[in-house]
């Protein structure tokens, strides 16, 4: 039984604008094991991940992607999706595939990502902060001095200048595509026009940029060179680790409150239709219990994705 269930709150659902149903706003984030640079940002290494999620997108059409940022040692996606499985189906394969790719152009063996954490979104106020938070994370590493000037494979000039964000997936037996990856319009926004809705997010970058200003001024360090962030060992990785505290949700407190409620209703559900499983197999006329709604089973009980492999 694990410590935490990955448990959502259906009551905090909100309308997605592109697929006019009711999703789950989720910020997820994937370490890479031993924090190691694996995702440099090279033309290559670029041009890798665009295309894996853009061919994600195409296979797992019900996941909304508002925006994501591959630092050199994790990745922030910023996701919406109608249930907990079609999020979790979507990053299993889209981390086995960059794995494999990845692996391959640093010539190394092994797992790539630790496991992915889930943080519910709750509230329009709180996603938008999130997304700020996302298109942020280079200007506040004092990589690059504003986040429309960012190389790494992430949504931001898609999001502030309307770019066609490409890449290039190589399929089964060498066959390459190139990809055009989408971006989708955060509930709630869906009233605004494009320009409108890039305003914004322009704003939200202008403040990331003048609140990291002074601290580059105060450290004395000059005007940050993007492609300084391409030249980085992809197998060194950073001399202190720091990790910030992981709330439960994204949200005000008492929905954190209700969190908490529902997990421990849920982990009290999950043991129970756990243990009636275990004597289900030991006496098949035994009843089983369904797993609790708006959980994941054990991965026994669905099948694994299909796979879109190298040549």
């Amino acid at each position: 039984m694990p410590t935490l269930l990955r448990t959502e709150l259906p009551e905090f659902q909100a309308l997605s604008p592109r697929l006019g149903c009711l999703v789950t706003v989720q910020e997820v984030v994937s370490k890479v094991v031993d924090d190691r640079f694996a995702f440099v940002p090279t033309r290559r290494s670029v041009d890798i991940l665009n295309g894996v999620l853009a061919r994600a997108q195409r296979k797992f059409p019900n996941v909304d992607v508002y925006g994501y940022y591959f630092l050199s040692n994790h990745v922030h996606w910023l996701l919406g999706t109608p249930d907990l499985v079609d999020a979790s189906s979507f990053l299993e394969w889209t981390h086995r595939e960059i794995a494999r790719r990845i692996n391959k152009l640093l010539d190394r063996t092994g797992p790539l990502f630790t496991r992915a954490r889930f943080t519910q979104i709750t509230t329009l106020e709180h996603a938008v902060q999130r997304l700020r938070y996302v298109m942020g994370q280079g200007t506040a590493q004092l990589i690059v001095r504003h986040p429309v000037d960012d190389v790494h494979a992430c949504a931001n000039r898609g999001l502030l200048l309307g770019e066609r964000i490409v890449g290039t997936f190589r399929h089964e037996g060498g066959r390459e595509e190139r990809l055009a990856v989408r971006l989708d319009r955060l509930p709630g926004l869906g009233d605004l026009t494009p320009a409108g809705y890039r305003r914004l997010l322009w704003d939200l970058a202008d403040d990331v940029a003048a609140e990291h200003r002074p601290r580059r001024k105060k450290r004395g360090l000059p005007v940050p060179d993007p492609e300084a962030a391409r030249r980085i060992d992809p197998l060194s990785r950073p001399a202190e680790r720091t990790r910030s505290p992981r709330p439960v949700v994204h949200g005000p407190p008492e929905h954190a409150e209700r969190w908490h409620e529902a997990h421990a209703a849920t982990r009290e559900a999950y043991t129970a239709a756990s243990r009636a499983f275990q004597r289900w197999h030991a006496d098949r006329t035994q009843p089983m219990i369904p797993w609790p709604p708006h959980t994941l089973p054990p991965l026994f009980a669905r099948r694994a994705a299909a796979r879109d492999g190298p040549g």
